[in-house]
Order: C-alpha cells, then sequence, then structure tokens
C-alpha cells in the first residue's frame, strides 16, 4: 500500500505522525512517499521566540500528551523558525537514499535538542550525522539545487487540496491531521480493503 505524506519539519504534529508510522510501516509493508511543504515561509531563519499565549501552553501539553502515547519524548524548541533549508536538503537526501536517517534527524534536532534547523551550519551538521557528505550538501543548498522540487511538493499538494500537515494520501483518500497510532491502524486496513 502506498502513502504520501505531505509534511514540514517545525510541525510537531508532522512529527508524532512520522513516529506513529515507523511501526505501521513494517506493519504492513506500507510505500510511504514523503512531500515536503513550507508552511510558514515568513518565519526567518535566524528564528523568533514563540508565544507564552494559555493557547500555546495548552497545545504544548496536547503534544507533549500525544507523544507520550506512542513513547516518544518531546520539547518544543519555543521558538519558530523557517523550514526551507531542511526541507531542500531532505530532497538532497533522497538522492542520496540517506532520506530516513535525515528525516528523523532533523526532527530530533528542533524537537529533542531544540536546534535551528533554519541554520545553515545546523542543517549541514545534521546531513552528516544522517550519511551525507557536507560538501555536497552545501553546494547543493547554496545553488538552490533542490528548490524545484519543493515547489513540486507544495503544486502537488495543492492539487490535493491539501490545507495544513499533516496529511496522509491512503490512495486518493486524504487523511487530515495527527491521528492515534490505533486509528491510522484502523485506517490503513480499511484502505487496504478498499484496494483489494
Amino acid at each position: 500500500m502506498k502513502l504520501t505524506v505531505f509534511y514540514d519539519y517545525i510541525c510537531p504534529f508532522c512529527y508524532l505522525t512520522s513516529k506513529s508510522l515507523e511501526p505501521l510501516s513494517r506493519e504492513f509493508g506500507l510505500d510511504i512517499e514523503w512531500k515536503g511543504i513550507e508552511i510558514h515561509p515568513e518565519y526567518p531563519g535566524t528564528g523568533q521566540k514563540s508565544s507564552g499565549s494559555l493557547k500555546s501552553l495548552k497545545a504544548a501539553e496536547i503534544i507533549k500528551g500525544s507523544g507520550k502515547e506512542i513513547g516518544t519524548d518531546i520539547v518544543l524548541p519555543g521558538f519558530k523558525t523557517n523550514s526551507r533549508l531542511s526541507l531542500e536538503a531532505s530532497e538532497f537526501a533522497k538522492t542520496r537514499n540517506c532520506f530516513k536517517s535525515f528525516h528523523d534527524s532533523v526532527y530530533e534536532a528542533y524537537f529533542l535538542k531544540r536546534k535551528n534547523i533554519g541554520d545553515m551550519k545546523v542543517v549541514l551538521e545534521t546531513g552528516s550525522k544522517a550519511g551525507i557528505d557536507a560538501g555536497d550538501l552545501e553546494e547543493c543548498l547554496v545553488k538552490r539545487a533542490m528548490f524545484s522540487r519543493v515547489e513540486e511538493n507544495k503544486k502537488e499538494a495543492e492539487s490535493n487540496l491539501v490545507v495544513g500537515v499533516p496529511t496522509i494520501l491512503m490512495g486518493s483518500y486524504p487523511v487530515y491531521g495527527n491521528q492515534s497510532q490505533e486509528t491510522l491502524r484502523h485506517m490503513i486496513r480499511r484502505a487496504i480493503e478498499r484496494s483489494a
């Protein structure tokens, strides 16, 4: 069964969905295609402090609770940043067969170590950790060699009426937002039955 997942690295719910899908991918033999899209291009790569509003504090509690349900600690970084460099780097990682390792490392850098994944140095360090040559990755990012691929992801998202992330396409059926692992398991079973 093929799934397409639209995500952004600065979205905590995308991180949780990614972690939920890991065991389900093995369980059902899923073929997952990851399509990174930039949800906040207006955020600066240098980062900006997040608000400490009551609404954001309540959201943080929900996010941490959702993480505990799947055995994942999540630490909100306390700042917002631009994800474009990380998204372009993820497309480059696909060409080096390092996508999964890079994908996990970016989420860990942002949501566990509170590193600024909008910063070139952090992206290069994350790439090296995932097995990508730092020189090759830097050249790719400086030349913006993967710019068009991220733009293509955006166009594909728009054509599939993706209004936010995470969005999972199970065939042509969209699943919006973070779902519990059990809900995803049920939906995947149903999608497999429908396609049989």
